[in-house]
């Protein structure tokens, strides 16, 4: 008896979607250590309490002295939207029918699709865990994938502002993006025909738009855009680099308002990464953040080898490292571990103390299957099939001043 569909929608809900959902949650060392919390969520928000001012109530007085007024702890009630995050895999109608003869041929061109998703969702959510907000049209907005250095006139070439080599890691070829300007005007969508790391730039497959202008940032987008609603612009993620930030707003508490709510911030442009540095930061949230131990350094993978060329040259490296969930290894340091990952970007460490670190999932990776089916015609008019794969989360941190972001300068090798 042929295979059907009714068998496949089986097999992606009960096979192939448990093995998805736990390899993109676990595709990067900042999601497997970072807390779970899907009991906060109230309609599409993730909703917290951190507290973010002492009170002065405490008074030394002599005999007679008026003691201080009563006064309270303050704390924020603090609020920030989900994300929803999708990927769609697409397997044509001619390897569907196959199965009437060979019911193995539908599946393996299910199964590589469904590897090459567990791929595209683990580049993707590494990628977003490091992602920046910009200010356009007046307020942070996240999707901002790099911002642009020149005009590049209407020409072919997008020169990208200080992208370390970890940041040009964040495009491929074949890949859509827009660029938006500070007013939110876009332009685009262009296709990626060649990135240079070296050289900062992007080869895109049609003349740019004479209205874009440096300064003009670049995010992700659709093969075709009518609105801004077609592109990544303000729906990604938090990032490490919003998040350990001691300047951007963040859940609705400035840093003017509430200064101790800031993350710690240690070293600078020209500062080697170095055991000392790293304790350095540490120290700055026990003396002057909320008094954790950050334990756990995340540094791209060149930082890695410096740390660790400096500390065989002083007899301290044995080679010891430490094993975190799901497998992630780091090299042990003084005060905790340090983790790579390719997409960090080259001149920060993040110094994080993983229980204040949170996962809101409102959602978790499931397959969209609302009308009983997983795999459904294409809507685009082709002889296909489809299925999406979706998640509504968002990445955060409980208490800002646990974390530190550690300015490094790109390290060179003798």
């Amino acid at each position: 008896m042929p295979q059907n569909l009714s068998t496949y929608d089986d097999a992606l809900k009960d096979f192939y979607g448990v093995g998805l959902k736990e390899a993109t949650n676990n595709s990067n060392p900042v999601m497997t250590e970072a807390t779970k919390n899907d009991q906060d969520i109230v309609g599409r928000q993730a909703i917290w309490s951190v507290h973010t001012g002492r009170s002065g109530s405490t008074s030394a007085r002599g005999e007679g002295g008026t003691l201080r007024a009563a006064d309270r702890q303050r704390f924020t009630d603090m609020r920030e939207d989900l994300s929803y995050l999708y990927h769609t895999i697409k397997v044509s109608g001619q390897a569907k029918h196959l199965t009437k003869n060979n019911e193995g041929a539908f599946a393996r061109a299910l199964e590589t699709e469904i590897d090459g998703a567990e791929k595209d969702l683990k580049n993707d959510i590494a990628r977003q865990v490091f992602g920046q907000k910009v200010t356009i049209d007046s307020a942070l907005r996240s999707g901002c994938i790099a911002t642009l250095s020149s005009d590049p006139g209407t020409g072919t070439t997008l020169t990208m502002t200080g992208a370390s080599a970890a940041e040009m890691r964040y495009f491929f070829i074949g890949q859509y993006v827009t660029v938006i300007n500070s007013s939110a005007t876009v332009y685009g969508p262009y296709e990626v025909t060649a990135v240079s790391a070296a050289n900062k730039t992007l080869t895109i497959g049609s003349a740019a738009n004479a209205a874009i202008a440096s300064g003009d940032f670049v995010f992700l987008s659709n093969t075709t855009v009518s609105t801004i609603a077609d592109t990544n612009y303000d729906n990604e993620i938090n990032g490490l680099r919003h998040l350990i930030n001691a300047s951007d707003t963040f859940a609705g508490v400035t840093v003017a308002s509430a200064p101790s709510w800031a993350s710690r911030t240690a070293g600078s442009s020209t500062t080697q990464i170095s055991e000392t540095l790293l304790d350095t930061a540490v120290e700055a949230v026990e003396t002057d953040g909320d008094g954790s131990s950050p334990s756990l350094f995340i540094a791209e993978h060149s930082q890695r080898r410096k740390l660790a060329q400096q500390m065989q040259a002083q007899k301290t490296y044995d080679g010891r490292e430490m094993t975190l969930t799901a497998g992630w290894r780091g090299l042990q340091v003084a005060r905790g571990v340090l983790v790579t990952d390719r997409y960090c970007p080259t001149n920060d460490i993040f110094a994080i103390t993983p229980k204040y670190l949170s996962r809101f999932v409102g959602l978790d990776w499931t397959w969209d299957d609302d009308d009983g089916k997983v795999l459904y015609k294409a809507l685009d008019g082709t002889d296909a099939v489809e299925a999406r794969f979706k998640t509504y989360m968002n990445l955060v941190t409980t208490v800002r001043n646990a974390h530190c972001r550690i300015t490094v300068s790109t390290p060179s090798f003798s």
